[in-house]
C-alpha cells in the first residue's frame, strides 16, 4: 500500500470517501503504514456526521435525528455504539430510536464552507435530513480545522466529553456557547485566544477551571455566562478591561476571594449575577457605577461591609439581590442623625433582595427600583436592626414596585419613608420584631396588591385606613399582637383576593359583611381567637378556594351554604367548639374538621367524592365505617377518637397505596387480617384501642412507617 503516497491528495481522499471510513477502518487493523498514513494529514483533519438514530417527541409525531461527529481516527462501529448508549441514557426512555451501527454512512463536512452551526450540518456531503439535528458525542480534537467558523450555537444539544483545546485556534468565532451538555475542561486558558469572541456561554458545562487572567485579552465580550460550570478560585482584575459587556454571569459556583473593583469602566452593563458562591469582602464600589445596570444579584455569599449608596441610586436597577451575607450598612455621614449615629455607634445590617418568583419569570417594571427585598433566614443571613433604613434621606423617593425586607431583624416603627413608596405594588416586612400599632404609613400606597406584616409585634385593632387600599389582593397580617374583630371596613375591599390573619391574638365574632369579599380566592383566618358562628354571608365567597378557619373558638353550626361553595377545595374549621350534626360533604379534595362536637355519621354519597384528605378526628361521629376503598384518591383518612363501630371495610375494588389511616379510639370489631392484606399503607396505620380479633399478618405493613395495633 506503500504506493499510495505517490498518489495526489485529492485522489486519496477520493479513494478514502468512497470506500467509506468505516471499511477504511477495518484495513487500518492489519496495516501499520495505512494506520500511519490516516492519522497525518490531510486525513487527520477530516469531519464527517453519522446519522445514528432518531429521538420522538411525547407531544408531536415528528421525529428528530440525531448525528454525531466523527473523525478516521473515531469513526468505528463500537464508538457509534457508545455514543448511542449514552444518548439513550440522557433522554427518557424509549424517547431515542437508534439506527444499525454496522450499515451508516459517514457524510462529509466541508471545512471550507462552514461558517457556523446550520452550514456546519448543512456542508455535509449527501445531507438528506429535515429540521435542525441534535448532535451527540465528543466534539473531534480535530474541530480546529474548521478556520472558516464564526459562531458554534450547540446550545442543548447532547454533547458529551472535554471541549477540544483546538476550539482555542477558531480566531473567527465571535458567539461560542455549548450551554446545557454534558461537556467538560479545564479550557479556558485556551479560550482566552478568541480575541473576536462577543459571546460566550459555557453554562452547566463541568469545566473544573479557575478563571484564567488572560480572560482580559477578551475585550470583544457582551455576554460571558458561566454559571454553575464547576469554577473555581478569585475573578481575575483583568476582568477591568471587558468595558463591552452588557451579560455577566457567574452564579452557581465555588468561586472565592475578594471581587475586585472592576466595573467603573462597564458602562454598558445590565446584568451582573455573583449569587451562590463563596465570595467575600466588600462589594466593589463601582458597581455603583454601572448607568445600565438593571439586575444585580449577589445572594449566598459571604459579602460584608456595606452596600455602596451608588447603587441604590443606580437609575435602570429592576432588581438587586444580597440575600443571605454578612452586609453591614453604617448611617452614612449625610443622614440628619450622622451626629447620633457617630455618638452611639449605631449600625445595621442589611440586604437588599428581590422577590425569587420575579427572578425566575423575568418581571420587570418601568420603575428605575423593581425591588429591595432584605431577607435573611439564618444566622449567616444579613441582619438588619434599629428604626433607621439605609440611610438615605432620599431613599422614599426611588419607583418602587416591591419592597422585600422579611427575615431580618427590623426592630422599632416601620420605617418613615416607606410612605413615599406611592408605586409599591408589594410590601412584605414578615418576621421581623416590628412593633406599635398598624403602620399608618401604608394608608398612601394605594397601588398595593400584597401587604404581609406577619410574625411580627405590631398590636392594636386593624384600623379603618386599611380600606383605602382598594387594589389590595393578598392581606397577611399573621403573628401579631392584633386585638378586636376584623373592622367592617375590610369588607370594602372589593379586590381582594388573598385574606391571611392567621397566628395573631385577634378576638370578636367573625362579622357577617365578610361576605361582601366577592373576590376572594384564599381566606386564612386561623389560629386566632374568632368566636360566635360561621356567618351565613360566606356563600356570597363564590370564588374561594381555600378556607381556614381552624384554630379559633367557632360555634354553633358548620352552614350549609359553605359546602355549597363549587370551587371550594380546601375547608379547614378544625379546632374550634362546632356542633351538630356532620354537613353532606360536597366536592373538595381536603377536609379537616377534625377536633369540634360534631355528631352524626359520613353519608354514602361521600364516597363518590374526589376526596384526597378527610379528618373528623376527635369528634362524637357515630355509625359504621365508611366504605373508603371506593373513594379512587383517597390518601389520609383519620376518623379516631369517634363512636364509629362495626367491621373494618374489605372492599379492595380500588386497592391502592395509602399515605396515612386512623381509626384509633373507636368501636370497631372483627377481623383485621383481610383489610390489612389488601392494602398497603406507607406513612402510618393507626387501629389501636379497638376491640379487634384474629391473626395479625405483619408482613403487610412492612412498610408503614408507623404501625399500632391493638387485638
Amino acid at each position: 500500500m506503500r504506493h499510495l503516497l505517490d498518489l495526489p491528495i485529492e485522489v486519496l481522499l477520493h479513494i478514502f470517501w468512497k470506500l467509506g471510513p468505516f471499511k477504511v477502518a477495518k484495513y487500518r487493523r492489519v496495516c501499520l503504514f495505512f494506520n500511519t498514513v490516516l492519522t497525518g494529514p490531510p486525513f487527520s483533519t477530516l469531519i464527517g456526521v453519522v446519522h445514528i438514530g432518531h429521538i420522538h417527541s411525547h407531544w408531536t409525531t415528528s421525529k428528530q435525528d440525531v448525528f454525531c461527529f466523527v473523525t478516521p481516527a473515531c469513526s468505528g462501529e463500537d464508538f457509534l455504539a457508545d455514543v448511542q448508549k449514552h444518548v439513550h441514557s440522557s433522554l427518557k426512555a424509549g424517547l431515542f430510536q437508534k439506527l444499525p451501527v454496522n450499515n451508516l454512512n459517514v457524510l462529509q463536512i466541508n471545512l471550507l464552507t462552514a461558517t457556523d452551526e446550520i452550514s456546519l450540518v448543512e456542508s455535509a456531503q449527501g445531507s438528506d435530513w429535515s429540521g435542525y439535528p441534535r448532535l451527540a458525542g465528543p466534539l473531534p480534537d480535530t474541530f480546529g480545522s474548521l478556520k472558516q467558523l464564526t459562531s458554534l450555537h450547540f446550545g442543548g444539544h447532547l454533547l458529551s466529553g472535554p471541549i477540544p483545546r483546538s476550539i482555542g485556534k477558531l480566531t473567527n468565532l465571535t458567539d461560542l456557547y455549548l450551554a446545557s451538555n454534558h461537556v467538560s475542561g479545564p479550557i479556558l486558558s485556551e479560550l482566552a485566544n478568541l480575541i473576536n469572541l462577543t459571546k460566550l456561554n459555557l453554562s452547566r458545562a463541568r469545566l473544573n477551571d479557575t478563571i484564567p487572567a488572560s480572560f482580559g485579552n477578551l475585550v470583544n465580550l457582551e455576554e460571558l455566562k458561566i454559571p454553575s460550570a464547576m469554577l473555581t478560585g478569585p475573578i481575575p482584575a483583568s476582568f477591568r478591561k471587558l468595558v463591552n459587556l452588557v451579560d455577566l454571569r457567574l452564579q452557581c459556583n465555588e468561586l472565592s476571594g475578594t471581587v475586585p473593583d472592576i466595573f467603573g469602566g462597564m458602562s454598558k452593563l445590565q446584568t451582573l449575577m455573583l449569587n451562590d458562591n463563596h465570595f467575600e469582602g466588600p462589594l466593589p464600589e463601582s458597581i455603583g457605577q454601572c448607568m445600565q445596570l438593571a439586575k444585580l444579584q449577589c445572594q449566598q455569599n459571604r459579602f460584608s461591609d456595606y452596600i455602596p449608596e451608588s447603587i441604590f441610586r443606580l437609575p435602570l436597577l429592576q432588581s438587586a439581590n444580597f440575600e443571605r451575607n454578612l452586609i453591614i450598612s453604617k448611617t452614612p455621614p449625610t443622614c440628619k442623625a450622622c451626629a447620633e449615629c457617630i455618638e452611639t455607634g449605631d449600625t445595621q445590617l442589611i440586604s437588599i433582595v428581590d422577590r425569587a418568583s420575579d427572578c425566575v419569570s423575568g418581571r420587570s417594571s418601568l420603575s428605575p427600583f423593581v425591588s429591595i427585598d432584605l431577607q435573611s433566614p439564618n444566622v449567616a443571613s444579613n441582619q438588619i436592626e434599629g428604626d433607621r433604613f439605609a440611610g438615605t434621606e432620599d431613599a422614599g423617593s426611588l419607583s418602587l414596585s416591591m419592597l422585600d425586607l422579611s427575615r431580618n431583624r427590623l426592630s422599632g416603627r416601620l420605617p418613615n419613608y416607606i410612605k413615599s413608596l406611592t408605586n409599591l405594588k408589594d410590601l412584605c416586612l414578615n418576621e421581623n420584631n416590628l412593633h406599635g400599632p398598624f403602620p399608618p404609613e401604608i394608608e398612601g400606597l394605594a397601588n398595593l396588591k400584597s401587604l404581609s406584616l406577619c410574625r411580627n409585634q405590631f398590636s392594636g385593632f386593624i384600623p379603618d385606613l386599611i380600606s383605602g387600599l382598594a387594589a389590595l389582593k393578598k392581606l397577611d397580617l399573621s403573628s401579631n399582637l392584633f386585638v378586636g374583630g376584623i373592622p367592617n371596613s375590610v369588607t370594602s375591599l372589593a379586590h381582594l383576593t388573598d385574606l391571611v390573619l392567621n397566628h395573631n391574638e385577634l378576638s370578636g365574632r367573625l362579622q357577617t359583611e365578610i361576605g361582601f369579599l366577592t373576590s376572594l380566592a384564599t381566606l386564612d383566618l386561623s389560629h386566632n381567637c374568632f368566636c360566635g358562628e360561621i356567618p351565613e354571608s360566606m356563600r356570597n365567597l363564590t370564588r374561594l378556594r381555600t378556607l381556614d378557619l381552624s384554630h379559633n373558638q367557632l360555634t354553633g353550626e358548620i352552614p350549609t351554604c359553605v359546602f355549597m361553595l363549587s370551587k371550594l377545595s380546601t375547608l379547614q374549621l378544625n379546632n374550634n367548639s362546632l356542633t351538630g350534626p356532620l354537613p353532606p360533604l360536597t366536592k373538595m379534595k381536603t377536609l379537616d374538621l377534625s377536633h369540634n362536637q360534631l355528631t352524626g355519621s359520613v353519608l354514602e354519597s361521600t364516597l363518590s367524592l374526589p376526596m384526597c384528605s378527610l379528618k373528623l378526628s376527635h369528634n362524637q361521629l357515630s355509625g359504621l365505617l365508611p366504605k373508603f376503598g371506593e373513594w379512587m384518591y383517597i390518601e389520609t383518612l383519620h376518623l379516631d377518637h369517634n363512636q364509629f363501630s362495626g367491621h373494618l371495610p374489605t372492599d379492595n375494588r380500588y386497592r391502592r397505596s395509602l399515605k396515612s389511616v386512623n381509626f384509633s379510639y373507636n368501636q370497631l370489631s372483627g377481623p383485621i387480617s383481610e383489610f390489612i392484606s389488601s392494602r398497603v399503607f406507607t406513612e402510618s396505620l393507626n387501629l389501636s384501642n379497638n376491640s379487634f380479633s384474629g391473626t395479625l399478618p405483619v408482613g403487610r405493613v412492612i412498610a408503614c412507617k408507623k404501625f399500632r395495633h391493638s387485638i
